[in-house]
């Protein structure tokens, strides 16, 4: 491992977090217009997506599990991170339920 293992899960929270809020972001742009005609997508593509999603999510809940452990030698980051890392659990969770056909 690395010798500054904590900095680079703050990087990696850091990176789902954006990643996931701009996928959700997309998403929600993307979203039809109610009455429009919507072409379904293959199979795997709606398989695939929600594995990645779905994934990212994990990973999110993980960093979370994990934040005190990330923010041990800096604790005035707690703070942020914990925001960072929900709202991009919350984006991500909503990407999962539009893949679900939940939202």
């Amino acid at each position: 491992m690395a010798a500054d293992q904590p900095r680079q899960e703050r990087m990696a929270a850091t990176f789902m977090s954006l990643a996931s809020v701009f996928i959700a972001g997309m998403e929600y742009i993307d979203r039809p217009e109610p009455g429009e005609f919507v072409e379904a997508e293959p199979d795997w593509y709606v398989t695939f997506n929600l594995v990645l999603h779905g994934a990212i999510l994990a990973m999110l809940l993980l960093a979370l599990i994990r934040l005190p452990k990330m923010t041990a030698d800096r604790p005035g980051l707690r703070l942020p991170f914990t925001a960072m890392i929900l709202v991009g659990i919350a984006a991500a969770a909503y990407v999962v339920g539009v893949d679900l056909g939940m939202v």
